[in-house]
């Protein structure tokens, strides 16, 4: 039979609920993005790299004063450069910049 003190002696530690829930923290990952083409309306992006990770890309349009920033993702594995084509949205939307990003 187990005495008081033999049961606290053989006790498991168990971490604190908010402690067990606490994720690691994930390096940032750095990658170089390359435009394929692009046109006054329209980009294709892809990312440096080797899969299984994925990369995303965003495209920023601009009509007047409205700016819209439209992203896309998660997309292929980093390295397929046939990339992601992104479109700005119609009436008279016009590309100003693209980027690639880690997704």
């Amino acid at each position: 039979m187990l005495t008081a003190v033999t049961a606290a002696a053989v006790a498991i530690p168990v971490l604190p609920a908010a402690a067990a829930d606490v994720a690691p923290a994930q390096p940032k990952l750095r990658i170089a993005c390359h435009t394929n083409w692009k046109t006054s309306t329209s980009a294709n992006v892809w990312c440096d790299g080797h899969g299984p990770a994925r990369y995303g890309a965003s495209i920023q349009c601009k009509k007047g004063s409205a700016v819209r920033q439209l992203n896309y993702g998660p997309g292929p594995w980093l390295g397929d450069r046939r990339g992601i084509s992104m479109y700005c949205p119609g009436g008279g939307y016009k590309r100003v910049k693209q980027w690639g990003w880690p997704a």
